[in-house]
């Protein structure tokens, strides 16, 4: 009888580890590599907050690497991982599907997400067409779900010499051509009025917007109405909000949102 109380209570000290712990995923932007959440400094905010850096995933032939080895497993643990950056926004949803399905194999919890700009459009679209491991939140930074209008300029660039400007700052503009068709601004027809139209999986909803009074510290490629997901046809009522100071770049302060936003999913509802 003791040999059972003894198991039974590991047993419930286990299951409570397991669903008090949190699996966070975030998914790098428009031309970003997965190691500009570090560069940044939105780890380092994160790791102050409580949260334990769980590595860099990388998809290569051999499979998914991670350098970064875990001794054990911590309650609160955040990804990265790589995407091909100037592919199409489904184009990254294929590869971010076999990302989410192994940490979800490995952590055996629901996921939240974390999308920085384009990145947040990659989360939401692999919600509505993928949605194959179980998620609790998607939070999105800068990101463009009314579309941006430097996507519809860069049609035009394509053909002059600001292509070769682009190139020379690693963007390649024909390359990633289907990714700024899928960025241009709502409209019937095109991509972003098709995927907010779409019924979304009933999770957390968050968006950060930068909305900054000041010309010098605002975002000048991704409008403010844009960013916000209350202005999504599909989730008109059902998403919240966190206006921000900051470029369209990541910073440290995004770092420390994003634990505040998870504090408060992790505590009881009154």
């Amino acid at each position: 009888m003791k040999l059972f109380k003894h198991l039974a209570v590991l047993t419930l000290g286990l299951f409570s580890t397991l669903t008090q712990a949190e699996t966070l995923v975030l998914i790098p932007g428009f031309q970003e590599q997965g190691m500009a959440w570090r560069f940044q400094h939105v780890a380092s905010a994160l790791q102050s907050s409580g949260w334990v850096d769980g590595g860099n995933l990388v998809l290569t032939p051999r499979g998914i690497v991670n350098s970064t080895v875990l001794t054990k497993r911590p309650k609160q643990a955040f990804y990265t991982l790589e995407l091909p950056n100037q592919l199409s926004i489904t184009q990254q949803a294929v590869i971010l599907d076999q990302y989410l399905q192994a940490l979800s194999a490995k952590r055996r919890e629901p996921l939240s997400l974390v999308g920085h700009s384009a990145g947040g459009l990659v989360g939401r679209y692999w919600l509505v067409a993928f949605n194959t491991v179980p998620v609790k939140t998607l939070i999105t930074i800068a990101t463009p779900h009314t579309g941006t209008p430097w996507a519809d300029l860069s049609e035009v660039a394509i053909n002059t010499p600001l292509a070769d400007l682009a190139a020379g700052m690693g963007i390649d503009l024909p390359r990633s051509r289907q990714l700024y068709t899928e960025l241009r601004e709502e409209r019937p027809g095109n991509f972003l009025y098709w995927l907010n139209h779409q019924s979304h999986p009933a999770l957390r909803y968050v968006s950060i917007v930068r909305n900054s009074k000041r010309p010098e510290s605002s975002d000048f490629v991704v409008p403010p109405h844009s960013q916000n997901m209350q202005n999504v046809f599909a989730l008109t009522g059902h998403t919240e909000t966190m206006f921000s100071e900051g470029q369209h770049v990541l910073n440290a302060n995004d770092g420390y949102r994003i634990a505040k936003i998870l504090d408060a999913s992790a505590a009881p509802r009154k």
